[in-house]
């Protein structure tokens, strides 16, 4: 009952009360008056618990959403962060995989370099005898490199291809230095020539004794007097003393010892 009902309520109970002056029906009147007056409090009151019943489930309601988005947001970080974890997972199982390849790689590769650097020191000690020490003792020095347990594979292999390329390199340049030459006994200090490794001369400094290595032979022999001129001027174009030219060099057939 609202507030404009009580008000026609209670005018027509005063209009009885004029009419119908009896104390007792005035008593009873007053009496539902009151319980009247107390339904309106309690309905008030009942409102506004509702109300406040309304606001508190409201507010319920927008924490159920805030946390059902934090829910959703977690579950698709949590979706995210599997996908991470799994993509991670293959990452290193791949790895896992190239290191065990690469340490089969290793345990054949090593015996190999090994090989390698044996057929090298053969083929140094059966070349032309051009820095032959220093060779030699390069490829000595090699061989004790790659039994180091400290050096990686990887350096070793770099080791191994530093030599190779260095003796590659002997067969593409003419080149001519100074050095002592045993001949017959006697120590001679003479100008070394050689053509890549098809050639290796020797001329004395004085000009007059020139020489080539026989590999049949296994030793130097001397030529006639009348390459003498051919031998030094090959020696200077070694030397960039001269223009390149064509060079005229006795040269020893395979299977021709003379």
């Amino acid at each position: 009952m609202n507030y404009l009902s009580d008000r026609i309520f209670a005018g027509i109970v005063a209009a009885a009360l004029l009419l119908c002056p009896s104390a007792t029906w005035a008593a009873d009147v007053k009496d539902s008056l009151d319980v009247v007056s107390g339904t309106n409090r309690s309905a008030a009151a009942s409102q506004k618990k509702i109300d406040e019943l309304s606001a508190q489930s409201r507010a319920l309601l927008e924490e159920y959403r805030r946390l059902q988005d934090g829910v959703e947001y977690q579950a698709a970080y949590t979706r995210e962060l599997e996908g991470l974890e799994q993509a991670q997972r293959i990452q290193i199982e791949e790895l896992q995989r190239q290191i065990a390849q690469a340490a089969i790689t290793g345990q054949r590769i090593v015996p190999l370099m090994r090989s390698m650097a044996d057929a090298l020191e053969k083929f140094v000690v059966l070349d032309l005898p051009f820095h032959h020490e220093e060779r030699i003792n390069g490829v000595l020095l090699l061989k004790r490199r790659l039994n180091e347990a400290d050096l990686s594979v990887s350096a070793k292999f770099r080791l191994l291809l530093e030599a190779y390329q260095l003796e590659q390199g002997y067969g593409s340049n003419i080149e001519a230095w100074r050095g002592p030459l045993q001949r017959e006994g006697e120590a001679l200090s003479v100008e070394y020539l050689r053509i890549g490794r098809v050639a290796l001369y020797y001329q004395s400094l004085d000009g007059a004794i020139s020489g080539y290595w026989s590999a049949e032979q296994e030793q130097w022999v001397q030529l006639e007097a009348g390459f003498n001129r051919s031998v030094a001027q090959a020696l200077r174009v070694a030397k960039n003393q001269v223009a390149p030219q064509l060079l005229d060099l006795p040269m020893q057939a395979p299977g021709d010892a003379s």
